[in-house]
């Protein structure tokens, strides 16, 4: 075949396919009767764009300073991974704005559409008068299989204030509304989502949630059941603020191997109860290099807690995480029991920084199973106190039952110091417990676990404990060991054990031996 032959077939095989179109919108110079294809020709209502269907490549631009009342925007069509459709903005200034006005369910929204890239705008679903049950984004799909590449990236979603029952902890509908909600639903066809990326989103001021994953896919989870038990996967919840919520921050359902990352969570559970972020009905969760601060207990809540490892999850690892002045602990692995489907096994906690938090700072609730805990530093404050009931103590570690206790829980290779007179440690009915090559300094009540290799001497931490404050260097600069400290090759080597420590630093593992605590050595004396 000739080169003029090849050339031509090439031209042929094009012919009919529509190349990608940009489109813009403009609140205050668009126009609905123009075509939208450049800045100049403008539309000026998300009504024109959801009366479109894109497709893959398409790009819908709204200009910059924009603002819409009252309106949602749900355009239409999907893309591919290779081709998203793009909604981002234009031009200078602020991100365009969409207020819904309590007005509307929610703002921006697709449905059974996938290969999405929505970036760089803001939402808000605001009602002066009694709240409604109100979302500022809604991702939803059913029966439609895998649902391919939905990335948001850098929306700020802020004052949502959906209604809820905030002292019903197990109503899953009233913790389905807020700012980011993503739904799956149906039963005749197995859904779920593949490539679902939230990155450097600001969501504060909402309520009950932050963001929250739905799924009627989960059911068969315990069995890994094919019929009812279609997980997502390539879910990645990274880089976020999730600041001033009414309940949780986030929660991470149905899915496998979700990696949630440098997210900073400040002031979750304002109105109800709510630890600041959860994974729930997950395998292979990974949960690491987040802060979080500041959760609120409220009268009458059972979690208020940084972190929380919730019941139906398997072997999820919660690693180089920061904990500090959350109300009621650091750290919550729980397991209902009673439960026909009821689990939480093979649960990693290690190289966190719990600093200045108060109630428990580790609660082992229900039939937990083979959870591992080891290579922490937990500071207990002076003033720890326990806001759950008067004369309730503050615990370091608490096992408590959830219709059932714990087996097989194991403590390795922790720093625990305690300036708190009236903390305490309560193993309950427990089972299997295991401490092994941790360090105990401070203030020593009674209860103190018994522990083969325990040291009671001082870690030599580089600053003074408590004074960390604000962000996961600061923590990383204070608690970690100077030169001589006693904690420095004291503890021993755990199968998989990581590479590096809380602060990035590599962590030696020579003769089987290792540093305890969330940090090696620095270089100060």
């Amino acid at each position: 075949m000739t080169k003029y032959h090849s050339c031509f077939l090439l031209v042929f095989a094009t012919i009919g396919i529509s190349p990608a179109a940009t489109y813009h919108v403009d609140s205050r110079n668009g126009d609905d009767a123009r075509d939208g294809r450049t800045p100049e020709s403008a539309w000026r209502s998300p009504a024109k764009a959801n009366a479109t269907t894109f497709a893959a490549g398409d790009r819908i631009l709204l200009r910059a300073g924009s603002v819409w009342e009252g309106v949602q925007l749900h355009p239409l069509g999907s893309g591919t991974p290779e081709a998203p459709i793009v909604l981002d903005r234009f031009g200078e200034g602020p991100a365009p704005a969409l207020h819904g006005r309590g007005r509307v369910p929610w703002v921006l929204g697709l449905a059974n559409q996938e290969g999405w890239e929505i970036s760089n705008l803001e939402l808000t679903n605001f009602t002066a008068g009694a709240p409604q049950r109100h979302r500022a984004v809604e991702i939803r799909a059913k029966d439609f299989g895998r649902v391919r590449h939905i990335h948001l990236k850098n929306l700020s979603v802020h004052d949502v204030n959906a209604v809820a029952d905030y002292t019903n902890d197990g109503d899953t509908v009233a913790k389905s509304f807020g700012g980011i909600v993503t739904v799956i639903e149906g039963n005749e066809r197995p859904t779920a989502w593949d490539d679902l990326l939230v990155e450097g989103c600001q969501i504060r001021d909402v309520g009950p949630m932050g963001m929250v994953m739905l799924s009627s896919w989960m059911a068969g989870h315990r069995e890994n059941d094919p019929k009812t038990w279609f997980p997502s996967r390539g879910v990645v919840i990274r880089g976020n603020t999730f600041e001033r919520i009414a309940r949780n921050g986030l929660l991470v359902r149905g899915s496998v191997a979700p990696l949630i990352e440098r997210n900073y969570f400040r002031e979750c559970g304002l109105l109800g109860s709510g630890n600041a972020m959860f994974v729930f009905h997950c395998d292979d969760a990974l949960i690491q290099f987040n802060e979080s601060c500041f959760t609120k207990y409220n009268p009458g809540d059972s979690d208020a807690a940084g972190f929380d490892s919730d019941y139906n999850c398997r072997r999820s690892v919660f690693q180089f995480n920061y904990s500090h002045d959350n109300d009621y602990g650091f750290m919550l692995i729980c397991s209902q029991g009673g439960r026909v489907n009821g689990f939480n096994d093979g649960t990693i906690v290690r190289y966190n920084i719990s600093e200045n938090d108060g109630g428990n700072l580790i609660r082992i609730s229900g039939t937990v199973t083979n959870a591992l805990i080891h290579n922490n530093t937990l500071y207990a404050k002076r003033d720890m106190a326990n806001p759950r009931a008067a004369g309730e103590p503050p615990r370091i570690i608490y096992h408590k039952t959830w219709q059932g206790w714990s087996d097989g829980v194991s403590f390795f290779n922790n720093i625990v110091v305690n300036d708190c007179p009236q903390a305490v440690y309560e193993v309950g009915e427990s089972k299997n417990d295991r401490y092994d090559h941790n360090l105990f300094f401070g203030l020593h009540p009674k209860s103190e676990p018994a522990d083969a290799h325990k040291l009671t001497a001082n870690p030599r931490f580089a600053i003074k404990a408590g004074a960390a404050g604000k962000g996961l260097t600061a923590a990383a600069a204070t608690y970690a060991l100077r030169a001589g400290s006693p904690a420095i090759g004291a503890g021993v080597a755990l199968p998989n054990h990581p590479a590096r420590d809380f602060a990035g630093r590599p962590v030696s593992t020579e003769n089987g031996r290792v540093t305890l605590g969330a940090l090696e050595a620095d270089a100060r004396p």
